[in-house]
């Protein structure tokens, strides 16, 4: 049985581990036509979700699931992870280091706007297009500081009253450190291959790899 080293799976690429390389398409492609088989094969979803601990590694998740560290990889290809480094969830200390290095401290983070965003607001009266409670306007949409908002109900194809809210009332200001941390929090939810299916992942991978000579 081969083990988990990442290098041992690729005889004609020279990966270079996640390094940005041209070589990156390559390996994702052969994964993605990998993942298909092993969907396409079980009725049940091949992953379980999984949200990293602060402090935890590839390896550790690894590790922890599959044990042995060197499958780290395999997690990394399911989430589709090009760069560990910035894409996999900083731990508290490195947080603050990249929050003081980027932004020059956690406070002045703190006051500086990084965008404005939506608010969601929803419909107060029924009419033909929606329903009280339905939403007119979504969350989290990038919009300028002076954006404003209405929308015109009707009644039988028929214009009635129209509902107006300024910047203040759909507006949210987001602040930097609240933008990082929560694009940090994000990366924290990630998928698992299960574990059953591990070892036919990486046979399968490294047939179409060795086919690709």
């Amino acid at each position: 049985m081969p083990n988990g080293k990442y290098f041992s799976y690729l005889p004609t690429i020279p990966y270079r581990a996640f390094d940005g390389s041209t070589e990156y398409k390559v390996v994702t492609d052969i994964f993605k036509r990998v993942r298909a088989t092993l969907e396409a094969r079980t009725d049940k979803t091949i992953y379980y979700t999984y949200r990293v601990q602060d402090g935890q590694k590839p390896e550790h998740v690894a590790y922890n699931y599959y044990d042995n560290a060197d499958y780290h990889w395999v997690i990394l290809l399911m989430n589709e992870i090009r760069d560990p480094q910035w894409c996999w969830p900083m731990d508290s200390f490195t947080f603050e280091k990249f929050i003081t290095k980027k932004y020059g401290s956690a406070e002045t983070a703190s006051t500086q706007v990084h965008h404005y965003e939506t608010k969601e607001i929803k419909a107060t009266a029924n009419n033909d297009a929606f329903g009280v409670g339905d939403v007119v306007l979504h969350s989290g949409l990038d919009v300028p500081s002076d954006f404003t908002f209405s929308y015109t109900g009707t009644v039988n194809g028929v214009p009635s009253s129209t509902y107006s809210f300024t910047s203040g009332e759909c507006v949210k200001t987001v602040y930097a450190l609240d933008y990082e941390i929560e694009q940090n929090d994000k990366r924290s939810d990630i998928v698992i291959l299960r574990r059953n299916l591990v070892q036919e992942f990486i046979d399968t991978f490294e047939n179409m790899v060795v086919f690709r000579r």
